[in-house]
This record gives C-alpha cells, structure tokens and sequence, in this order.
C-alpha cells in the first residue's frame, strides 16, 4: 500500500463549504470579487482549512498520483456542480479541477458513491481516505475499509494531519 492514499474524497456540506446546500436560496450563482453567491445573495464559503488542503492537492508534486472525490448526497446536486465550477482554492484553480475530481453528488447512501468511484477508477477500498461532518456517513463507508475522518467541524488542518497520518498506519 502506499504512503498516501491513492482517492482522497470529501463530502461537500459543512465539511468544505456552507452553508449546506438545502440552505442555499439556490440557483443562479453568481461570481463576484472572487466569492460565490446564491440568487439571494448569501455567500457559499469553504470552511476551516478547506480552501488551502484543496489547494495542497491541487499544486503540490507529491498528489500527482491521487485523485480527489467529491461524495454529496445532497438534493440539488445541480448547484453543488455549479458551485464546484465556480469557487477557487487559490492560483485560479476551482474545486472542479482539483486532481480531475471524481464527482458522485446525489442522494442515497455514501457507500454508493465509494462503489462508484471504486467501479470507475479501480483504487481499492483500503487505498482511500475519506472526511466528512456526519458520523453516520464514517461509520458506514469505514465497514467498506476506507480511511474515515469526522470532521464535526469541517475541514481543519489537523483533521487533515489525523486522516493522512491513520491512511499511513493502515
């Protein structure tokens, strides 16, 4: 097994961005001064250390060999999209192009979207790390033996430090 995992996926919904999608006023978005903003106006942010782990994935030689998943069983998986299209984690680079993303958003069971990604890029189970804000959401995709992070208070740098540093023990 590798020293780093070889998908590192992430749900979206209070775990990179809030407000949570449910939340949203919803679509059109728009792109201002570099912030995105549903129709009403309220600002769609990354949370925690989000923007800048993106930003390591994304421009750091050691991930070259990764890719990044987007796990979301949200209900509006079309602003989601939209949303992954429109904010950047720095350099001009969106969520969307962060490592050819893997993107498995809709609703259902989160193993569902680890099957799919599994079915579409071939990485095993035990190859992947995964965080997210709901337990619930751990427990199940851990029982298909991916490294699971909750992260009840979105993406931060040690939760991200916690999943690279359990991805390596394994």
């Amino acid at each position: 097994m590798s020293a780093l995992p070889k998908l590192v996926a992430f749900d979206l919904d209070d775990t990179l961005w809030s407000p949570e999608m449910w939340l949203c006023s919803g679509a059109p978005f728009s792109h201002r001064d570099g912030r995105v903003y549903d129709c009403s106006g309220v600002e769609i942010v990354l949370i925690g250390d989000s923007r800048a782990i993106l930003h390591e994935l994304a421009t750091e030689a050691k991930w070259a060999k990764s890719r990044v998943g987007y796990a979301s069983r949200t209900e509006y998986p079309k602003w989601a999209h939209e949303c992954l299209k429109r904010i950047e984690v720095g350099d001009n680079i969106h969520m969307d192009e962060v490592l050819k993303p893997l993107q498995e958003i809709y609703p259902g069971k989160k193993t569902s979207h680890f099957e799919q990604f599994h079915k579409d890029t071939g990485i095993a189970f035990k190859e992947m790390v995964f965080f997210d804000n709901e337990q619930r959401n751990c427990i199940d995709v851990a029982r298909l033996g991916v490294t699971c992070v909750y992260t009840p208070n979105g993406m931060t740098a040690a939760k991200w430090k916690e999943g690279l540093a359990a991805f390596a023990k394994r």
